[in-house]
C-alpha cells in the first residue's frame, strides 16, 4: 500500500475513535469503532490498517490499535 493510503486510513480510523469518545469511555468508543469499521469498511481495509498495526501501528490511537487486535483472526 503506497503511504499516502495508509496515512488516509490511519487518519479515518483516529477520527472515528475519537468522535465516539475515545478519551472519555474507552470501552464504548472500541465496541463503537469496530462496528463502525465492520459496516462501513471494506476487508480489504480493515486488512491493510490490521497489517499496519501489527507492524508497529505508528500514529494509530490507542483504541484504534485494540480494535484492530481484537479484529485480528
Amino acid at each position: 500500500m503506497a503511504p499516502k493510503q495508509i496515512d488516509h486510513l490511519i487518519k479515518m480510523a483516529n477520527q472515528i475513535a475519537l468522535n465516539t469518545g475515545a478519551h472519555t469511555d474507552i470501552a464504548d468508543s472500541a465496541r463503537r469503532t469496530g462496528e463502525h469499521l465492520r459496516k462501513f469498511w471494506t476487508p480489504a481495509m480493515r486488512e491493510q490498517l490490521g497489517e499496519y498495526c501489527a507492524s508497529g501501528g505508528e500514529g494509530l490511537e490507542p483504541v484504534v490499535e485494540q480494535v484492530l487486535r481484537e479484529m485480528s483472526p
